[in-house]
């Protein structure tokens, strides 16, 4: 106890908080500017690590039954009606066509004919579901952007050099093993006919002039993307006047 005439002096006793445990209590000798220094660090620190962690989420993919995606070619090979649904529920339309049975194991089933897609074709477009659903994709996603990059202009039809089937070894092979083409699993383009009818065409286009050998590559590379072979005239002389894709088995980009 205090005796009478004594006082007892009580020092103000003064509140502050501290962020998360980092911000030293100013009253230490921390200066307050400092501590507002501390604090903002460490939430860039975890402003940092918060963008880290969605740089490294797994990409989103679509796998619903109406997906047409590059994605689920392989899945279209093996399954025509779920690659005849993803077309249609996407805006592009088959025809089935008949299976063939030809020589040795030359033939196809569940092929269809490409009747609406985003450009015509200079003939029946009759192929795999597969190969027309990758087919489908390239003319979407590649050469539209290319003709409006490199050409200023739509390209209008695309011109195909032959028929998709075609019973016949790999050119230039001498296993005499199948073409893609054998089974309906490829497709030849020569050229492009534009929207104000002028036509630019592999033989004369790959060397030709600059805006038309930018189409054709970007084309090409394009392509590389939705197909598992796709060769050129850089590949060889056999291919020196078209374009070629397929889905088999060989993963090549020349």
């Amino acid at each position: 106890m205090c005796g009478p005439g004594l006082r007892l002096e009580q020092r103000p006793v003064t509140k502050r908080r501290v962020l998360l445990g980092l911000i030293p209590n100013p009253a230490k000798g921390v200066g307050l500017e400092r501590a507002r220094l501390i604090a903002a660090g460490a939430l860039a620190v975890v402003a940092m690590l918060a963008f880290g962690l969605i740089m490294t989420l797994p990409e989103r993919v679509d796998v619903s039954p109406t997906a047409l995606s590059v994605a689920r070619l392989d899945e279209f090979a093996a399954d025509a009606p779920a690659c005849r649904a993803a077309l249609a529920a996407n805006g592009f339309e088959t025809a089935a066509v008949p299976d063939v049975d030809g020589a040795g194991r030359c033939g196809y089933t569940g092929a269809v004919e490409l009747t609406r897609a985003a450009h015509s074709f200079s003939e029946p477009m009759v192929s795999s579901c597969a190969l027309a659903a990758g087919l489908a994709l390239w003319e979407r996603d590649v050469v539209d952007a290319a003709a409006a990059r490199h050409l200023h202009q739509r390209v209008a039809r695309i011109e195909l050099a032959g028929e998709t089937y075609t019973c016949r070894p790999v050119a230039g092979r001498r296993d005499r093993r199948l073409s893609e083409h054998a089974f309906a699993n490829a497709v030849d383009i020569r050229g492009f006919t534009l929207e104000d009818g002028r036509v630019i065409t592999v033989a004369q286009g790959w060397r030709g002039r600059r805006e038309d050998r930018a189409f054709l590559r970007a084309v090409r590379d394009g392509a590389c993307r939705h197909f598992q072979a796709v060769l050129s005239p850089d590949y060889n002389r056999a291919h020196r006047d078209h374009l070629h894709f397929d889905l088999g088995r060989d993963k090549m980009c020349r």
